[in-house]
């Protein structure tokens, strides 16, 4: 997967996405997708496979069981992936939790 793939993916079911953040304004829930690093195949000074890590945040203010469930099921189905624990940002009165992969 690529992160123009993840952008399809998650346009595709109907995911408001962003890479970074939005340039407007934006109600939950939604998704904003980062790297961070990388993690590259190296050997002999030369990269033989690029791997690069990438965060997408899901951010909610009600949860939805359904959402979540299509997220890790038809847009991360084919990914190995990670998640934190779901996290209260109570300033901002609302929640989320990361997803960590790599493409």
């Amino acid at each position: 997967m690529t992160l123009e793939d993840l952008k399809r993916r998650c346009e595709n079911q109907n995911f408001k996405y962003a890479y970074g953040k939005f340039k407007e304004p934006t109600e939950p829930p939604h998704l904003v997708a980062i790297t961070i690093g990388s993690n590259n195949f190296m050997a002999d000074n030369r990269v033989y496979k690029k791997q690069t890590p990438v965060k997408l945040d899901y951010t909610y203010i009600d949860k939805d069981i359904e959402y979540q469930n299509k997220l890790e099921d038809e847009v991360l189905g084919d990914v190995a992936w990670n998640k934190t624990d779901e996290t209260y940002l109570q300033d901002e009165e609302i929640w989320q939790v990361s997803y960590f992969f790599e493409i």
